[in-house]
């Protein structure tokens, strides 16, 4: 743990300058304290500065800050931004050989002027910590130090530290103000090339953190990425894909045509290796395809992601299931690197007798799988659905297409369920009715066997448990009976491992998921990484996407130099997530006027409920444009320096 001399954190000044190093405090950003065995001598972001070595020419830092800020960070659209910062720079250089220090207010007046005038939150937020080393410790501007430092910078934003796959969300924002779909979804493809899927299907924690929240409405971030996906794919546009690396001459293996398997294949194509996915389903999507309706993202959606892949040189073998068709010894035999990114599809049992025999009791993977891939296996009739999470409700309205009576029983409250909020609206527009804090306990069978109902049992909640949410607890003797003819369970699923042999030395773990170290995505076995719902069962796509652009980027450098290794930015990226340094509430905007949040217009229900057609209406144009207009673009830097 590195040791603070001096700095300026939280609005603390701290300043051990006199202090010998054995009572240093320690440093409230807790991160490693070298790289590739260099010490680490400051770090800067918008929280403030801390140097951890009292020769460091910390002058010379800020300069080097606000160069980055004016040159990559601003996007030019204010003068306080772009070049005001520059100024900025000339001046506390001119400060550090003048014994009077005669400019220094005025570098703290441009400060301000540049916190006030600018039209988005980054200069303002970057330039803070350099006002308050002009402020707190002007006697080290004529520190003359010439210490030779490297610095590391890496810039984000609250989305994109809320999105897992990382996307570059403000920069893909700004392209669209002016309608310029096409660089916009090639900013978006950095870092997720299915943006077509995860546009739809998203749960967008991103928005959940978005500032313009504070003001009025979250930007509809998803909608957004769908807008640029879909001026490419209705109006016909050929692809434009970055550029190809040289052949590499090796050769990977990826399990699973799923996001994690797809986003890892494309990522690793462009890196110039040969690629070749192997999926036990007849098309591209995995879980997305099977388990999520057409009404939601149609699965040719998913096939034209695929061609995408296809045109990089990927090549992606159907119904072959590992285990059955392939098996890992020989995959390893032949590939210089594999990822596993097989999914989860076992259903978690229900835990009720003759559930798996009576034919009229699905688990909700083989239900919305038939519905996928061959036709509805029942029509009409009362349905009762199990759960409180997205594939419930998938199963739900699914049954609603196919003529049910549907009904879904969850043991918590509407407040605890998981779904998504506006799945849950769509299906409560679409006549879905809800019970809660109700488990089912029994299934009631007539004499031949057939499904007449289900005995339940009312809930109540308890205390909160390790998540934080409260747990259900029975009442005892408040069991009824709801009349069904089918029932879906929707209770979760996890990993199938029944592809491994006896003596196979991939490691799971107590979880019943593939135990990987964290930082590189590496397996128990040499050459084997794994990614997605296998290693976590979190069951969220665009955390799969960005596991499968983060293996890649992983088998990429296993390949090229023996071992996965990190980049100084993104240690730094690392670092700043881990330290949780976005705050929902850490800076209040300027006034700005309130918008409008545009949502996607949708189908009337009673046209949705007899179809499989898509829901969501694209939105046109300049709709696109407005909502792109009112985010804040509040996007932050942090900064570390090395000998």
């Amino acid at each position: 743990m590195p040791k603070v001399v001096y700095g300026f954190y939280n609005g603390k000044k701290i300043d051990f300058r006199n202090t010998s190093n054995n009572n240093l405090p320690d440093s409230p950003f807790i991160f490693i304290d070298s790289f590739n065995n260099n010490p680490v001598q400051l770090l800067i972001n918008w929280h403030g500065f801390l140097v951890y070595d009292k020769d460091v020419d910390l002058t010379s830092a800020m300069c080097q800050l606000l160069y980055y800020i004016s040159s990559d960070g601003c996007c030019g659209r204010c003068k306080p931004g772009k070049f005001n910062t520059k100024d900025l720079a000339t001046i506390i250089e001119e400060l550090r050989t003048d014994p009077t220090l005669s400019r220094l207010n005025e570098a703290i007046d441009l400060i301000n002027t540049i916190q006030e005038t600018s039209k988005c939150s980054f200069a303002p937020t970057a330039i803070g910590p350099i006002k308050m080393f002009l402020k707190e410790f002007p006697e080290l501007l004529l520190q003359n130090n010439k210490t030779q430092m490297q610095y590391h910078f890496h810039r984000s934003a609250p989305c994109t530290y809320a999105c897992p796959a990382h996307i570059k969300i403000p920069e893909f924002i700004d392209e669209l103000r002016t309608k310029k779909f096409i660089s916009s979804l090639s900013i978006i493809r950095e870092h997720m090339p299915l943006a077509g899927l995860c546009g739809r299907v998203c749960p967008h924690p991103c928005e959940d953190i978005c500032y313009r929240g504070t003001l009025d409405e979250p930007i509809n971030i998803m909608l957004l990425k769908q807008s640029a996906w879909n001026h490419e794919y209705y109006n016909k546009l050929e692809p434009k894909l970055p550029e190809k690396k040289v052949t590499t001459g090796k050769r990977c293996a990826i399990v699973g045509a799923g996001p994690a398997g797809l986003s890892a294949g494309y990522y690793l194509a462009l890196a110039g290796h040969e690629v070749d996915i192997f999926d036990m389903l007849k098309e591209p999507g995995g879980m997305t395809a099977a388990g999520i309706p057409d009404f939601r993202e149609p699965r040719e959606h998913l096939q034209y992601e695929a061609n995408i892949l296809k045109k990089l040189g990927v090549k992606i073998h159907y119904n072959n299931k590992l285990g059955k068709d392939i098996s890992l010894p020989d995959l390893k035999a032949k590939y210089d690197a594999i990822l596993l990114a097989i999914g989860a599809w076992k259903p978690h049992s229900t835990k009720m007798d003759h559930f798996d025999t009576t034919k009229e009791a699905y688990n909700a993977i083989e239900y919305l799988e038939e519905v996928a891939f061959k036709k509805p296996p029942f029509q009409n009739g009362k349905v009762l659905v199990m759960g409180g999470g997205n594939s419930a409700i998938d199963c739900a309205r699914t049954a609603v297409r196919c003529g049910c009576d549907v009904t879904i029983v969850y043991r918590r409250t509407q407040s605890e369920m998981p779904a998504d909020k506006h799945e849950l609206e769509d299906a409560i527009a679409e006549g879905i009715k809800f019970i809660f804090l109700v488990a089912p306990i029994k299934l009631i069978l007539s004499d031949s066997g057939k499904l007449k109902g289900v005995e339940c049992l009312r809930m109540q909640l308890g205390e909160p448990d390790e998540n934080g949410r409260r747990l259900p607890k029975k009442i005892l003797d408040s069991n009824f009976n709801i009349e069904c003819d089918y029932i879906i369970s929707a209770i979760g699923q996890s990993p199938d491992f029944s592809f491994l042999s006896t003596d196979s030395k991939l490691q799971i773990n107590k979880y019943n998921h593939i135990n990987v170290d964290p930082l590189y995505l590496t397996t128990s076995i040499d050459g084997v990484f794994a990614a997605g719902d296998c290693i976590d069962g979190e069951n969220l796509v665009v955390k799969a996407v960005g596991d499968g652009k983060y293996a890649a980027l992983m088998i990429d450098r296993y390949l090229t130099t023996g071992k996965p290794y990190l980049t100084p930015s993104e240690v730094m990226e690392k670092y700043l997530y881990e330290n949780k340094v976005f705050n929902y509430n850490e800076m209040p905007e300027k006034p700005r006027p309130k918008a409008p949040r545009q949502n996607a217009p949708k189908l009337p229900v009673e046209d949705r409920i007899r179809s499989f057609n898509e829901v969501n209406i694209p939105l046109e144009d300049q709709e696109v444009s407005n909502e792109a207009k009112r985010c804040l673009r509040c996007m932050r830097v942090g900064m570390f320096a090395t000998l």
